[in-house]
């Protein structure tokens, strides 16, 4: 079935997530470099690689801000409200949380309890999706300043706690494990593509200043096909780039020792 002109799919949208995901594929190589031969002189966690990753991070974020804006502004003009309004958003947050606890249970088998992912990215989206963007979201354009007021608190927080679940604010744990994105600071990005959701696409649609976008590329690259599938392929990704990175490593000659 067909979208209709009022839900029909914003290819712009799809080729930004789609970009995040091509910068996510490019850092996690070198994270899987740094796993698997960390004789290697590469550190993905300083430098360019560290801006890599947080480019990427608050990319998918605000992304998801913005899509959240369409999606349930599209839903206010049908005449859903209340109830149904985050029954609406709260079906697809469930997905995103049970991608989060496969790539969580995944991670505790091949990496062991200290290492797995506790709250990564997907545990973020899943939350902000279900309770907290629901709250947000008729802010509007001051979804702007609640982000950069997430964002600047998040990054001058530096409290310590081990009572459980501290971590998904911001407070860092004994043991954080990998792909760590609390909401202090990381919700701002998704703040912040509320903000620009509810400038660029007044009523879930595009907006007078995006009215050159309407015609998509031919290119079903350039035009965001893959970002239909994010979910998916983030899933996956991890599995074959390790494999790939292990071969690619072996045939160079470099040593394996992901100790």
């Amino acid at each position: 079935m067909q979208d209709t002109a009022a839900d029909a799919r914003l290819w712009e949208i799809d080729a930004l997530r789609t970009t995040a995901m091509v910068l996510m594929v490019v850092y996690h190589v070198g994270y899987d470099v740094h796993m698997l031969a960390p004789q290697v002189a590469l550190d993905p966690f300083e430098g360019g690689w560290r801006a890599l990753q947080i480019t990427t991070g608050s990319l998918f974020l605000g992304v998801v801000g913005v899509s959240f804006w369409i999606a349930h502004s599209r839903a206010v003009s049908r005449g859903i409200a209340g109830l149904g309004l985050w029954r609406a958003h709260a079906a697809r947050a469930v997905e995103v949380l049970a991608a989060a606890a496969l790539v969580s249970f995944a991670t505790l088998v091949a990496l062991g309890g200290d290492d797995a992912v506790r709250f990564g990215i997907l545990h973020l989206i899943g939350v902000l999706m279900l309770v907290v963007l629901p709250l947000t979201v008729r802010l509007g354009v001051w979804n702007a300043v609640l982000g950069a007021c997430v964002v600047a608190v998040g990054i001058a927080m530096d409290a310590r706690s081990d009572v459980p679940g501290a971590l998904v604010l911001g407070f860092i744990p004994p043991e954080k494990g990998v792909d760590w994105y609390p909401l202090l600071p990381w919700a701002g990005a998704a703040f912040v593509g509320i903000a620009l959701g509810s400038a660029l696409y007044p009523g879930g649609q595009r907006g007078p200043s995006l009215r050159l976008l309407v015609t998509a590329p031919r290119s079903r690259l350039l035009a965001g096909a893959p970002g239909r599938y994010s979910l998916p392929f983030y899933l996956v990704h991890q599995p074959v780039l390790i494999a790939l990175t292990a071969m690619t490593l072996a045939l160079v000659g470099t040593e394996i020792d992901p100790s």
